[in-house]
């Protein structure tokens, strides 16, 4: 039995991952479920149980304890718990204290964390990590940081696994030559996306740029929604909130934005290119993985808070799609995306679950 645990089942990379690798399972006769602890039950699908407290709310241990062994149930067998993201982290820990015949696995999706500003949660971190038999690193960005923070001993439990990705069917897209391009992000509206920085940078290309959606939602909305407003981009720049067709928005745009501050793997980089779509990116570790860099298809800013290197980034973008032609980046583009698919990582998954 599998058993996948995250705080909630709405929006996100690794929400996105927990979903896409339960399928996968449930394909392959295995059981698999998933326990989250808040959000919309439609989107988990099968086999998926929810909580239905906030994450701060400390009786979730309890409620997670009890949704645990009800799933496992008095049969004696072989439990893979895999935790995500830092709440479930935590909990799951907890909840399982004095339980038997459970492996523990997590996740790691981020380089950093504010925990890793307070030297006192280097030594509740340890502890907590050292409960897992594996902790999984989705790229070398996330490993390297991550083996510095928990020291030597931790680190022979850490463990390298790029994150799958959904491959979508190469779109055909027409030249920009004679047209302006229609730009697009996706992400939670939280600060790390820095979504305030390339909405910035569109003020500056209102007769360069067509439009620039954000497909997202979060808790940084209002002070976004205010930037457009003095900005004066009500009609170029849109907030829409979560989509359940993500491809088709894809599909509608020339060029995709990444702005983070911090990114862990970067599964929208992947699914992004794999429809052939140029990118520009914030060059930091994790992102820069996904990407290939170098590659034709993607241009990279350095100072990623810069109004005016986002705004070149952009224009250059522009110009090597128009000097190249859309169908050759498209091709560089779909080629990366390829290297990440979710039967790479689901195989090393249960290679990890059930052999080591």
């Amino acid at each position: 039995m599998i058993i996948n645990i995250i705080p909630t089942i709405e929006g996100g990379g690794a929400e996105i991952i927990v979903q896409e690798i339960h399928k996968i399972y449930l394909s392959k006769n295995l059981e698999s479920h998933i326990i989250y602890f808040s959000g919309n039950s439609v989107n988990a699908g099968y086999n998926s149980t929810t909580i239905g407290l906030n994450r701060k709310n400390p009786l979730l241990v309890f409620y997670l304890r009890k949704a645990i062994k009800k799933l496992i149930g008095n049969k004696k067998r072989k439990v893979i718990i895999h935790a995500h993201l830092t709440w479930a982290f935590f909990y799951t820990v907890l909840a399982v204290v004095g339980l038997k015949n459970i492996k523990l696995c997590y996740t790691e999706h981020d380089t950093t964390n504010r925990r890793r500003n307070i030297p006192f949660f280097k030594i509740i971190d340890r502890l907590f990590y050292s409960r897992y038999s594996h902790v999984i690193c989705i790229s070398q960005g996330v490993y390297n940081a991550l083996a510095e923070w928990v020291g030597l001993k931790i680190k022979k439990k850490l463990v390298t696994i790029p994150n799958g990705s959904r491959i979508f069917t190469l779109h055909g897209r027409t030249s920009i030559k004679n047209r302006l391009p229609k730009l697009v992000s996706i992400g939670s509206l939280v600060h790390k996306k820095n979504f305030s920085t390339s909405i910035s940078a569109i003020s500056n290309l209102k007769n360069e740029v067509e439009s620039y959606t954000i497909i997202g939602e979060g808790p940084e909305r209002p002070r976004l929604e205010k930037l457009i407003y003095e900005l004066k981009l009500e009609e170029k720049v849109k907030l829409i909130g979560w989509s359940n067709d993500i491809k088709l928005h894809l599909y509608n745009s020339d060029i995709l934005l990444i702005p983070s501050l911090i990114e862990g793997f970067g599964l929208v980089a992947s699914e992004g290119m794999s429809t052939g779509l140029p990118v520009v990116a914030s060059n930091i570790d994790g992102l820069t993985e996904v990407l290939g860099c170098p590659n034709p298809s993607v241009t990279l800013v350095n100072k990623i808070e810069s109004i005016e290197d986002w705004k070149k980034g952009i224009l250059n973008t522009i110009e090597s799609i128009n000097k190249l032609g859309i169908k050759k980046i498209s091709q560089f583009s779909s080629s990366q995306a390829k290297k990440f698919t979710f039967k790479k990582m689901t195989e090393r998954y249960l290679d990890i679950y059930f052999n080591q």
